[in-house]
Protein backbone atom coordinates (compact mmCIF):
# COMPACT_ATOMS: atom_id res chain seq x y z
CA UNK A 1 0.00 0.00 0.00
CA UNK A 2 1.41 3.45 -0.65
CA UNK A 3 0.67 7.20 1.16
CA UNK A 4 1.31 8.35 -2.20
CA UNK A 5 -1.76 11.32 -2.52
CA UNK A 6 -3.66 11.62 -5.16
CA UNK A 7 -2.70 14.28 -7.94
CA UNK A 8 -4.15 17.75 -8.03
CA UNK A 9 -6.90 19.11 -10.15
CA UNK A 10 -6.98 22.52 -10.71
CA UNK A 11 -10.46 24.13 -11.02
CA UNK A 12 -11.46 27.36 -12.28
CA UNK A 13 -15.17 29.20 -12.28
CA UNK A 14 -15.11 28.87 -16.04
CA UNK A 15 -15.42 24.88 -15.45
CA UNK A 16 -18.26 25.00 -13.35
CA UNK A 17 -20.19 28.00 -12.86
CA UNK A 18 -23.94 29.01 -14.18
CA UNK A 19 -22.81 31.84 -16.37
CA UNK A 20 -21.41 28.73 -18.88
CA UNK A 21 -24.87 26.81 -19.32
CA UNK A 22 -25.73 29.77 -21.73
CA UNK A 23 -28.48 27.47 -22.84
CA UNK A 24 -30.33 27.52 -19.97
CA UNK A 25 -32.43 29.98 -17.36
CA UNK A 26 -30.51 31.08 -14.56
CA UNK A 27 -32.29 28.64 -11.90
CA UNK A 28 -31.60 25.64 -14.00
CA UNK A 29 -27.89 27.13 -15.05
CA UNK A 30 -27.59 27.68 -10.97
CA UNK A 31 -28.53 23.47 -10.76
CA UNK A 32 -26.16 22.54 -12.98
CA UNK A 33 -23.41 24.25 -11.77
CA UNK A 34 -24.10 22.76 -8.34
CA UNK A 35 -24.34 19.27 -10.46
CA UNK A 36 -21.14 19.60 -11.89
CA UNK A 37 -19.69 20.75 -8.56
CA UNK A 38 -20.93 17.99 -6.85
CA UNK A 39 -19.59 15.44 -9.60
CA UNK A 40 -16.24 16.75 -8.90
CA UNK A 41 -16.56 16.63 -5.33
CA UNK A 42 -17.69 12.74 -5.32
CA UNK A 43 -14.44 12.14 -7.64
CA UNK A 44 -12.07 13.75 -4.88
CA UNK A 45 -13.99 12.15 -1.96
CA UNK A 46 -13.26 8.94 -3.77
CA UNK A 47 -9.75 9.85 -3.95
CA UNK A 48 -9.32 10.53 -8.02
CA UNK A 49 -7.78 13.79 -6.92
CA UNK A 50 -7.63 17.04 -4.55
CA UNK A 51 -9.43 19.79 -6.14
CA UNK A 52 -7.90 23.30 -5.84
CA UNK A 53 -9.95 26.02 -6.53
CA UNK A 54 -8.33 29.14 -8.00
CA UNK A 55 -10.80 32.80 -7.69
CA UNK A 56 -9.42 34.67 -10.22
CA UNK A 57 -9.05 38.39 -9.62
CA UNK A 58 -9.80 39.28 -13.14
CA UNK A 59 -12.63 37.44 -13.49
CA UNK A 60 -14.41 36.78 -10.36
CA UNK A 61 -13.98 39.39 -8.19
CA UNK A 62 -17.18 40.61 -6.90
CA UNK A 63 -17.20 44.67 -8.61
CA UNK A 64 -17.97 47.46 -6.04
CA UNK A 65 -15.75 50.04 -4.01
CA UNK A 66 -15.18 47.92 -0.92
CA UNK A 67 -14.67 44.56 -3.08
CA UNK A 68 -10.96 43.02 -1.71
CA UNK A 69 -9.06 40.98 -3.81
CA UNK A 70 -6.89 39.66 -0.98
CA UNK A 71 -10.73 38.13 0.81
CA UNK A 72 -12.25 35.18 -0.76
CA UNK A 73 -15.37 36.08 0.46
CA UNK A 74 -15.70 38.76 -2.17
CA UNK A 75 -15.07 36.56 -5.06
CA UNK A 76 -17.98 35.40 -6.96
CA UNK A 77 -17.56 31.60 -6.23
CA UNK A 78 -20.46 30.28 -7.30
CA UNK A 79 -22.42 27.47 -5.24
CA UNK A 80 -20.95 26.91 -1.99
CA UNK A 81 -20.21 23.97 -2.67
CA UNK A 82 -17.01 25.35 -4.54
CA UNK A 83 -15.77 25.64 -0.83
CA UNK A 84 -15.44 22.23 -0.14
CA UNK A 85 -12.49 21.71 -2.69
CA UNK A 86 -8.74 20.86 -0.80
CA UNK A 87 -7.31 24.04 -1.36
CA UNK A 88 -8.74 27.25 -2.25
CA UNK A 89 -6.37 29.81 -3.84
CA UNK A 90 -6.88 33.69 -4.96
CA UNK A 91 -5.11 34.65 -8.10
CA UNK A 92 -4.03 37.91 -8.53
CA UNK A 93 -4.66 40.06 -12.23
CA UNK A 94 -0.16 40.05 -12.09
CA UNK A 95 -0.84 36.21 -11.74
CA UNK A 96 0.86 35.82 -7.82
CA UNK A 97 -1.30 33.18 -6.00
CA UNK A 98 -2.09 32.79 -2.34
CA UNK A 99 -3.76 29.90 -0.75
CA UNK A 100 -6.92 31.51 1.37
CA UNK A 101 -9.04 28.29 2.23
CA UNK A 102 -7.91 28.81 5.82
CA UNK A 103 -8.49 31.88 6.07
CA UNK A 104 -10.86 33.02 9.44
CA UNK A 105 -10.46 37.25 8.78
CA UNK A 106 -9.95 39.36 6.46
CA UNK A 107 -6.29 39.20 5.33
CA UNK A 108 -3.64 41.97 5.72
CA UNK A 109 -2.64 43.24 2.09
CA UNK A 110 0.01 41.80 0.18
Amino acid sequence: MTDELPPWREITTDDYAPRIFTDLGSLEAWIASSKTLRLLLVRQHEGKFRLRLILREGVDLRWGPTADPNWRWDYAHGPNLALDAAEIWIERADGRRKRVDQMMTRPKPW
